[in-house]
């Protein structure tokens, strides 16, 4: 009677493997190591590409909440038929809508205190440092080397006034100066860490206080819409 083998030698277990698929077999440390190498290699490449399309996506949605804002301002100005005031602070980086109540017309810019008068109600305020975006990225401006000609409807960017920008809508709609004549107003703003990536505009017509958002055309070298 044969006597069963109960054991293997190395020898044996090594045939066995080696005779296995390689599926089975498993992965050498040199290969996992190559592997590994790899996958850090195209990391090192993605990670910056992602992070710049992150930064870009964040710093369009500041635009976009501009635009909304400002809309929101001259809609309620219409609808319940007073001064309403826009506002950007440059130095905290947020944007307000004030509530100048009875107060409109050219008159309201008299007011040392404008644009926050004695009856006026700041309405809200809205940070445009939000989902992971810093302020200090929040440029107002226009980049260097880009044109810092008048955009398509003839509007030229607005300065600050102590560090902020005020729009303020009529109950028609339009923006007036001091003086009561439509003026137009343009407010230009990038995120430095990617100026001519993010760099755009929004501006009001003056006289219908239509609203219009650009963004610059590396390839035409323009701010288009």
């Amino acid at each position: 009677m044969t006597k069963l083998k109960t054991a293997f030698s190395p020898n044996d277990v090594h045939h066995k493997l080696m005779e296995a698929p390689r599926s089975l077999r498993g992965y050498s440390i040199i290969e996992t190591l190559i592997v590994m190498a790899l996958i850090g290699v195209l990391s090192a490449m993605a990670i910056p590409q992602l992070i710049a399309e992150r930064r870009l996506t964040r710093s369009v949605g500041v635009t976009r909440e501009i635009l909304s804002q400002m809309r929101q301002a001259r809609q309620l100005a219409m609808s319940q038929r007073q001064a309403f005031t826009f506002q950007y602070n440059n130095n905290t980086k947020r944007l307000s809508i004030i509530d100048h109540n009875s107060n409109l017309g050219a008159a309201l810019f008299a007011d040392p205190a404008y644009p926050n008068t004695a009856t006026s109600i700041v309405l809200s305020s809205t940070p445009l440092a939000t989902g992971g975006l810093d302020s200090s990225e929040i440029t107002y401006g226009i980049p260097a080397g880009l044109p810092t000609n008048a955009l398509g409807d003839g509007i030229l960017m607005t300065g600050l006034t102590n560090n902020q920008l005020n729009v303020t809508f009529q109950p028609d709609g339009s923006v007036i100066d001091a003086s009561g004549n439509p003026t137009g107003i343009a407010m230009f703003i990038y995120n430095n860490r990617t100026a001519r990536g993010t760099a755009s505009a929004i501006s009001v017509m003056g006289a219908s206080g239509r609203i219009k958002i650009w963004r610059y055309d590396r390839s035409a070298n323009l701010y288009s819409e």
